[in-house]
């Protein structure tokens, strides 16, 4: 039977039961080293660890979670979220009803976790990411100096993305913990939900603002941070034409702006930011991103030999030839220009290699991450680094596959070829 949402008409606080027991699953989660968990209503939980899923065994304190419990998380969740101003006969459970998924920050007093909760077919379902207590340092992270040296500049863009649960969060909180414990910034924040909590050090001044809480969307949150003299602003993604217009906005009228998008390249995020707009709109777009873009940095989360996760990163370091790349529609080369050491930074590959070199990953696990598998091949002979015969296959099935391509490539489009291959030319 398909479980539905049920609502309750008590009022949830940190005592009841359900939440209790909630509050005791997340320090389990912790301390296991879990980095998330999956909960359908009445199935065994499965938890996420460096090496992958697992499924709850019976007998865990925590096999299974009921729909009422999991209806009680909503409520407590949302009744933190809903604001003193907000009016009273508001329903909490409409941004469930209306888009279907809701995201929400708990504080358990001792860890923080961001909460998806989602309609689906087996009923209301959960997704947990465990967050920090404290903010980590970025040399604990392994922030390149390159990425932390940014926090020198008086205004800019910083990109900064990655496929979802790869730390970007965390690089950003990083950056803007030395930011705090090291200058005197006023640093405004705008993320849906609020991850890492920053405590004002010195003459710090920090306004954190929940997108749906404190504030209608994005657009609005930074129309209200340029009336507010920061020197940082956080957004927390690139959503959508609206957010990206405004946080370039922001960067160019002398803001140190952070933000997030999801893109698996240097290549990738730049082209993903340009192309949200219209043709119309591109070109002025893209000169106003290459005059104000200071970084643009990937980073993938990849399980070392000690069944750990280790960041793998690609940074480009805006200079006059990747801001020539940008405004010519030519981002395309950047790999070659970071490859080459024409443009300040470092791909993919060579973060993957370093950190074979270095003992915390292995060839196989760096092959399989890789963006460029037959480049990342290339730098392995370079370096003296023995390539994995699994690789070594997938490589030429990548490779015969190019030449294909360009074989049909080269093929004048014919009425024959054009009905085979769909016109492509």
């Amino acid at each position: 039977m398909t479980a539905t949402l049920t609502e309750t008409d008590d009022f949830v606080t940190e005592t009841s039961p359900s939440i209790r027991r909630l509050f005791a699953f997340v320090d389990d989660l912790d301390e296991k080293g879990c980095s998330d968990a999956h909960i359908h209503p009445g199935r065994p939980i499965k938890r996420l660890y460096s090496t992958g899923l697992r499924t709850a065994a019976p007998g865990d304190p925590f096999e299974t979670f009921t729909l009422e419990e999991m209806t009680d998380w909503l409520a407590f969740g949302l009744g933190m979220k809903v604001d003193s101003l907000a009016d009273a006969d508001t329903d909490p459970y409409e941004a469930l009803r209306s888009k279907g998924q809701v995201w929400v920050a708990f504080d358990t007093g001792t860890r923080r976790i961001r909460t998806t909760f989602r309609r689906s077919m087996q009923g209301l379902t959960v997704t947990f990411r465990v967050i920090p207590g404290d903010v980590p340092t970025a040399e604990k992270l392994g922030v390149p100096k390159m990425v932390q040296d940014l926090t020198e500049r008086q205004s800019g863009l910083v990109l900064l993305t990655g496929p979802t649960g790869s730390g970007k969060s965390s690089t950003i909180a990083s950056l803007i913990r030395k930011l705090n414990h090291e200058k005197n910034p006023h640093i405004y924040t705008l993320e849906d939900p609020i991850e890492f909590v920053h405590e004002e050090v010195g003459n710090t001044s920090v306004v954190q603002r929940e997108i749906g809480t404190h504030v209608k969307d994005y657009p609005t949150g930074i129309e209200d941070a340029l009336r507010s003299k920061p020197n940082v602003i956080l957004v927390g993604e690139l959503l959508n034409p609206a957010t990206t217009r405004a946080a370039l906005h922001a960067a160019t009228t002398g803001h140190l702006v952070f933000t997030t998008a999801h893109a698996g390249s240097a290549v990738e995020a730049l082209q993903s930011f340009v192309g949200q707009f219209t043709a119309d709109e591109q070109p002025q777009i893209r000169s106003r991103l290459a005059d104000s873009l200071l970084a643009v940095v990937v980073q993938k989360l990849v399980p070392t030999v000690d069944r750990k996760l280790v960041a793998a990163r690609e940074v480009g370091i805006n200079d006059a030839n990747l801001a020539e790349l940008i405004r010519k529609e030519n981002t395309q080369m950047l790999w070659g220009q970071l490859d080459g050491g024409m443009t300040k930074g470092f791909t993919l590959e060579r973060s993957l290699t370093e950190l074979v070199k270095d003992g915390k990953i292995t060839p196989e696990t760096a092959m399989s991450s890789a963006k460029q598998p037959l480049e990342l091949q290339k730098i392995f002979r370079r370096e003296g680094i023995a390539i994995p015969a699994t690789a070594t296959t997938a490589a030429r099935a990548v490779e015969v596959d190019e030449v294909t391509r360009s074989a049909l490539n080269a093929i004048p489009a014919t009425p024959e070829k054009k009905r085979v291959f769909g016109g492509r030319r």
